[in-house]
């Protein structure tokens, strides 16, 4: 059986680390040609890349700053030279959590550059490929925090998944037939370092399916939406059943 992804070519942001780099991975390991975009884990990318060359695979990495929109194309012109970007997927994102009162001006431009604009500017530049060889597929990296739910102490965080959500379904709606753009919401998935074990344990407690999610969940649920013809504008969350409970 031939691999589902077989001569598609995958670009991954955030992909040097956590659970970007295991997107990058899952799809490698799926048939992609994978694109590992980097911003300052170059270790990390080049290590993924390595792993997926070394399993018989294509795979190269890029530095760029997503959140400045003339470091774009450098990404995907790595991919052009791996045939054209078929797949996007907008992992790269940072989290952190503040009181309003402490997040200043520079903080909140620099999460909303990240976490929403750079998605954006690399949506508009895999368009371009994706049209041309008259199909594509986006997944955005959401959240179940701002995406689906509230979160206190995260407000930055939060309204700038919520906005990649929105841009998620507005560009389904614009992009269609031929470009689908669907997003992934994580729950827990990877505790952030560090976590004490007590705070870790009441957080698994509010779970349904009684355990923290692991990457490769996710892996499973892009495998879905893009094996899913007939989805898109969809947010699917893989929290466990937490946004339900």
């Amino acid at each position: 059986m031939r691999p589902m992804l077989e001569g598609r070519v995958a670009v991954v942001t955030g992909a040097g680390v956590r659970l970007g780099r295991a997107i990058a991975l899952g799809l490698g390991a799926r048939g992609a040609k994978v694109v590992l975009h980097w911003a300052t884990s170059r270790e990390g990318a080049e290590e993924a890349a390595g792993q997926l060359r070394a399993a018989g695979g294509e795979a190269v990495t890029v530095q760029a700053d997503l959140s400045q929109a003339d470091q774009v194309p450098r990404v995907f012109e790595k991919a052009e030279s791996l045939g054209g970007c078929d797949l996007l997927v907008n992992s790269a994102a940072i989290f952190e959590r503040k009181a309003i009162e402490e997040i200043d001006d520079l903080a909140w431009r620099r999460m909303l550059d990240v976490n929403l604009s750079g998605p954006f500017y690399c949506c508009r530049a895999a368009v371009a490929s994706m049209r041309r060889k008259g199909r594509g597929d986006i997944v955005n990296v959401a959240d179940v925090g701002g995406g689906l739910r509230a979160w206190s102490h995260y407000s930055h965080y939060c309204a700038a998944k919520a906005g990649l959500a929105m841009l998620t379904r507005c560009l389904a709606l614009e992009l269609a037939p031929a470009i689908r753009v669907n997003a992934v919401a994580p729950g827990t998935v990877l505790f952030p370092e560090p976590y004490a074990q007590e705070e870790k344990a009441r957080t698994i407690a509010r779970i349904p399916l009684g355990r923290e999610g692991t990457p490769e969940d996710v892996v499973k649920a892009i495998e879905y939406l893009l094996g899913a013809p007939y989805v898109t504008g969809q947010v699917l969350a893989v929290d466990g059943g937490r946004s339900s409970a």
